[in-house]
């Protein structure tokens, strides 16, 4: 997977699953995104589409989990998106 190819070390028993984020979905997941922020206060229109922007995606992606079992602490899950055209791991928001 690309994921794990991206990050080269991932350890053996690693856990691994996707979900494809598709057109739809990525719609209401940017919808959600908009009236998150509205009811915390951002209710100008130009600063709302760019705080979206930052958190989504605008084309189709894979939603991919990586969870780590850890001894001490558990397991830990790690979520990462890959572009669904060009198989990129896309940055994190900031």
């Amino acid at each position: 997977m690309i994921v794990i190819d991206h990050f080269g070390n991932v350890p053996p028993g690693t856990k691994c699953s996707a979900v494809f984020i598709d057109t739809p979905k990525l719609r209401r997941e940017q919808e959600f995104y908009a009236k998150l922020y509205s009811e915390n206060g951002v209710h100008d229109p130009e600063i709302l589409r760019e705080m979206v922007a930052t958190n989504v995606p605008d084309n189709p992606y894979w939603l991919v989990s990586l969870k780590y079992v850890d001894g001490a602490l558990g397991d830990v899950s790690r979520l990462h998106r890959v572009d669904a055209r060009t198989g990129k791991v896309l940055a994190e928001p900031t």
